[in-house]
């Protein structure tokens, strides 16, 4: 009998534990998930010669990670407009539509909040839109140019959820023959602070 209550209450223990290990285990394949989703949106801070000129604008944007969540190295693809006013001009603003692909990395062993930086390359469009005194600055034309990109953030782990919160430096390579009345150097910069979840 004495045997009969052993092997039962190991057969029970052997089962409880690997259900407890396959419970774990599918916990760890659910946070390594392939694919990511993400929206953000926030303040976008002009730059250099651009600063004189544009007032600070907001940013909104959606985004895909491409990897394993938890592994230290992936890729982001990102797709953001930025508005600005233009000082001076009411109902005139100037805005930058573009897309980006970054490599993002992971720093430390955080398990709730993550720190990671990520940086890459872009292409950027921008153009002047709305009227002011008669003058239609939609009809100008618009500038289609390549760009870097660098910046860092942190992600809390909520579950499922990952709220986060990032700054990145845009830099653009427009030449003299695009909206060169923005100074010497017409190089459009921006930083955006955002505020985003991904899921």
């Amino acid at each position: 009998m004495k045997r009969i209550l052993t092997g039962a209450a190991v057969l029970g223990f052997s089962i409880f534990a690997s259900a407890k290990v396959s419970a774990q285990a599918m916990s760890e394949m659910a946070n390594k998930t392939p694919v990511q989703f993400g929206v953000l949106g926030g303040a976008t801070f002009p730059v250099s010669d651009y600063k004189s000129v544009l007032k600070t604008g907001w940013n909104a944007g959606a985004f895909v990670n491409l990897g394993i969540a938890n592994w230290p190295v992936g890729v982001r693809i990102d797709g953001q407009w930025n508005q600005f006013a233009v000082k001076g001009l009411s109902g005139v603003h100037f805005r930058d539509i573009h897309g980006t692909a970054d490599l993002v990395a992971n720093v430390g062993n955080g398990k709730a909040v993550k720190f990671y930086v990520l940086g890459g390359v872009g292409v950027y469009n921008i153009k002047a839109t709305g009227s002011n005194d008669g003058v239609d600055y939609g009809s100008s034309k618009s500038a289609t140019k390549f760009g870097l990109n660098g910046g860092a953030g942190f992600k809390f782990n909520v579950g499922s959820l990952s709220p986060f919160v990032e700054a990145r430096y845009h830099y653009v390579f427009l030449n003299g023959n695009d909206f060169s009345n923005n100074g010497s150097n017409p190089k459009f910069q921006m930083i955006p602070v955002s505020i985003g979840l991904s899921f």
